[in-house]
């Protein structure tokens, strides 16, 4: 069965967890020279944008560990998200206790927001769940100018069935929790100014478990490795790079790889002014998967755009075997605004492989991005992000593609746009995606109906309204739609949520929510001529102590 990406036991994520907070201790950082920000956010007559409110402190010292705890109550008239007919009242309560890493050292950066969430019903209507979820990254420096070591560990929810209704919300029905752990030791030294090497390995182990909840399948683990070789010389004005790399995916239940790519290629590029470069690219691949094996020549283009300090566009397009592959990322940055737009095609056999290329940008990111020209220390920019979310209830995440795990080597195609907004007293979420994955070896997905191709679109628009220093309203809209190709073509999900939401920071360590959703969704199974309904209705309260 195709089913979407996998996940570690709980009592793993917790051993990881710990530690995590353990070596977080190890540097503590020192850097608060940084002016604070309500200094840097407010003034005597007229508010920069995005002003922190008056109540902030002059200066929070940066802390390493950071203990949160979140504690939320909903009522849910449909809890297992059925349709009319099974839907069953509950109540369920939520408790989330986290660490906010932040530790920036002189050899060692560790940063994440990582916990558990322990997930019960009052009515037994679902399983009882304890869940991990977040993100963290580590960045070391083991030998100066020479060799280095990043980690990364990301826990998550996902859907079992791709088609089946979720919102990745309170509820466990149809949920898969996900676990990927990342290592990527490597070597990078500057021989010149103009001349450097780098040599790394990445590799990520990626788990899953359904603990028991009204899921279909758990999907498979993997094991995703990547090894690059790279010699470059900066352009001055002209410029090369000689690179050689290895790429490999192999399923947990599977002794051979699902894909494997073995490249090598050549860059020629050069410094045509200041702010921009460009370049051509040729090379070989030699690639195997479904029993197939590829070589063939690339060849294409390659460009880096830094016309001023707040705007930054990177281009690679280029002819591979599978046709016309590209990655393109643009980020703009206005007085009171910054926009982040994505495209990527390539060949891919696992949706878990993340940190490579970069993560997608997230809500905090931007917002610290924003705020980078008024707040130019980083852990006072880190307290000014924190103190906007706390006070605005602003949401964590943008809205997302599904995460699908087809047992297939496929040609993924993925496009996002996230833009930020954030002035004195309001700020705007708004976040687009476009997804599609089709199998590389279509005579073999036809025959098989573990191979889930899809197509894939999304938009979430959230308001945020700052009523009092302390006070906020919010109202959020995500629509999200999924395609089935392939075997399944005409199987397809549709669903809208819609949130409205209070705040109030009852003090600089505690937050008080509450608020209404309602969720729909509908779901077309044209292979088996049924369709579906399904719409649930919740309030929330919840209440977020940071210590």
């Amino acid at each position: 069965m195709a089913t979407t990406k996998s996940s570690a036991r709980a009592g793993a994520v917790g051993t990881a967890l710990l530690a995590v907070a353990t070596l977080s201790h190890a540097a503590p950082t020192t850097d608060t020279s940084a002016p604070s920000p309500a200094a840097a956010t407010t003034g005597p007559s007229t508010q920069s944008p995005g002003a922190i409110p008056a109540e902030t402190p002059s200066h929070v010292a940066p802390r390493a560990v950071t203990p949160t705890l979140d504690i939320r109550a909903v009522a849910t008239d449909n809890s297992g998200l059925t349709t009319k007919e099974f839907r069953r009242a509950d109540v369920i309560g939520e408790v989330d206790a986290g660490l906010i890493l932040r530790e920036r050292g002189a050899r060692v950066t560790l940063t994440g927001n990582v916990g558990l969430d322990f997930i019960g019903y009052a009515r037994n209507t679902q399983t009882d769940r304890v869940l991990p979820r977040g993100q963290a990254e580590l960045n070391a420096i083991l030998v100066e100018r020479a060799f280095f070591f990043d980690a990364s560990a990301e826990a998550f929810r996902t859907r079992s069935d791709p088609l089946a209704p979720d919102f990745n919300g309170t509820t466990t029905a149809n949920t898969v929790s996900t676990v990927s752990l990342r290592a990527s030791p490597y070597f990078s030294h500057e021989f010149s100014p103009t001349l450097s090497a780098t040599a790394r390995s990445d590799t990520i182990v990626t788990r899953s478990s359904n603990g028991g909840s009204s899921t279909t399948v758990t999907p498979n683990g993997s094991t995703d490795q990547h090894q690059v070789v790279r010699l470059a010389r900066t352009p001055t004005p002209l410029g090369f790079s000689l690179e050689a790399s290895h790429e490999e995916t192999t399923y947990q239940d599977r002794n051979t790889p699902l894909l494997r790519t073995d490249s090598a290629r050549a860059t020629l590029s050069a410094a045509l002014d200041a702010d921009l470069l460009a370049g051509v690219v040729g090379g070989r691949d030699h690639v195997d998967y479904a029993g197939t094996t590829i070589n063939d020549s690339r060849y294409g283009i390659v460009a880096e755009w830094r016309p001023s300090a707040r705007t930054r566009f990177d281009a690679d397009v280029e002819h591979r075997f599978f046709g016309v592959g590209w990655d393109l990322h643009l980020r703009h940055r206005l007085p009171q605004a910054v926009v982040d737009f994505s495209l990527q095609r390539a060949p891919s056999a696992n949706p878990a492989s993340f940190g490579i290329t970069g993560p997608d940008s997230d809500p905090a990111t931007l917002l610290g991005a924003l705020l980078s020209s008024r707040i130019p220390g980083e852990a006072d920019r880190d307290n000014a992000v924190d103190t906007l979310f706390a006070t605005r209830g602003l949401p964590t995440e943008f809205v997302q593609p599904v995460q699908i795990f087809s047992e297939s080597a496929q040609l993924a195609t993925r496009a996002t746009m996230n833009l930020v907004l954030n002035g004195v007293r309001n700020t705007i979420f708004f976040s687009a995606y476009y997804a599609k994955a089709q199998a590389l070896d279509q005579s073999a997905a036809a025959l098989s109906s573990a191979n889930f191709d899809s197509r894939q679109w999304g938009s979430s628009l959230g308001l945020f309204h700052r009523l009092a220093p302390r006070t906020s309203a919010g109202a959020e809209i995500a629509w999200t739609a999924i395609d089935a190709l392939g075997v399944r073509a005409g199987d397809s999900s549709h669903q809208v949520v819609g949130t409205l939401s209070l705040t109030r920071q009852l003090s600089q360590t505690a937050t008080l929510s509450c608020g209404l959703r309602h969720f729909s969704s509908r779901v077309v199974l044209d292979s088996s001529s049924t369709t579906s309904q399904v719409n649930e209705n919740q309030a929330f309260a919840g209440l977020r102590m940071q210590y």
